[in-house]
């Protein structure tokens, strides 16, 4: 084993990201854009990066396909291929760590989009607690979050550029929300990865960086600024739809019965969010103070 690094939620949740021999240079770039540290081992599942050769059986499990040094303690059968092309993910029932092959060296645009891919297993334990990754900005004011959810192109990062102190925009089209042991949520801000993408830029998120959640903001364009209380069911339908949005790029090569397990998952954690966190439509106007508007109503 090459670097290891740390990746903690808010829920005490924790991850080693594990690079194997050849992946060290990906691991690297990967905790950077994270901001993530190296640790030691620490008894955190962990997620396994691994280089393959092109070409390879796909049906060959762990055991088979890896190294001897990582795979003498792995079992031998019972492993589950989850192909998200370009990488793939084998997870274990009996298992907690995940192993993720990355493939052959990538131009920089494959990187990118395996980078993005390759935290699905941190969103589904996520979900596998009660929490959800969610298409939405995160703002803080006062020490507080509260998320902009929105579909891409409709608004979330021109408010996060126009917003002003006080507020402070940390991220402007992932959050990652958590519930603690007492179903209390915080949410931390993840890379927007088509910055990284298309090289608009190369900024990092702090991930581990994580706030208490206080509202969350359904987006929507007006010619006036309004915020807007939403209902408890309208508010559950309007959060799954925008945690479907992160999702569904996992979902498309799933068997049907996994596939509607954790659209179930998604759908009760939605309803348990909407059931605990205050939800509004906010209309924005193109020339309005909508952050002002958004103080009246929350705080």
């Amino acid at each position: 084993m090459r670097e290891r690094y740390l990746l903690r939620l808010g829920n005490d949740q924790g991850w080693e990201f594990v690079a194997t021999e050849g992946a060290g240079p990906w691991v690297e770039s990967l905790a950077s854009i994270m901001e993530l540290k190296v640790c030691e081992p620490n008894g955190c599942p962990k997620l396994f990066f691994v280089r393959t050769e092109s070409g390879m059986d796909w049906w060959q499990g762990p055991s088979l396909r890896f190294p001897r040094s990582m795979a003498r303690d792995l079992p031998r059968k019972g492993w589950m291929a989850y192909d998200l092309r370009p990488l793939q993910l084998w997870a274990h029932p009996d298992v907690p760590d995940v192993i993720c092959e990355i493939g052959d060296e990538g131009n920089h645009e494959m990187n990118i989009i395996r980078m993005w891919q390759s935290l699905f297993p941190v969103y589904n334990r996520a979900m596998d607690y009660g929490g959800l990754p969610l298409h939405a900005a995160l703002v803080e004011r006062n020490g507080t979050g509260v998320l902009l959810a929105a579909p891409g192109g409709t608004g979330k990062s021109t408010c996060c550029r126009r917003i002003p102190p006080p507020w402070k925009a940390l991220c402007d089209d992932l959050t990652v929300a958590v519930a603690d042991t007492d179903m209390q949520y915080r949410v931390h801000p993840f890379p927007t990865w088509s910055d990284h993408l298309w090289r608009r830029s190369e900024p990092t998120w702090d991930v581990q960086r994580h706030l208490p959640l206080s509202a969350i903001v359904f987006l929507e364009q007006g010619t006036t600024d309004e915020a807007i209380p939403i209902g408890k069911g309208k508010a559950a339908a309007c959060i799954m739809e925008s945690a479907s949005q992160v999702c569904q790029a996992f979902w498309r090569d799933l068997a049907l019965g996994e596939k509607r397990g954790l659209k179930e998952k998604v759908f009760d954690n939605a309803c348990e969010l909407a059931r605990s966190i205050p939800v509004f439509k906010l209309r924005v106007s193109l020339d309005g103070k909508f952050w002002e508007e958004m103080e009246r109503t929350l705080f």
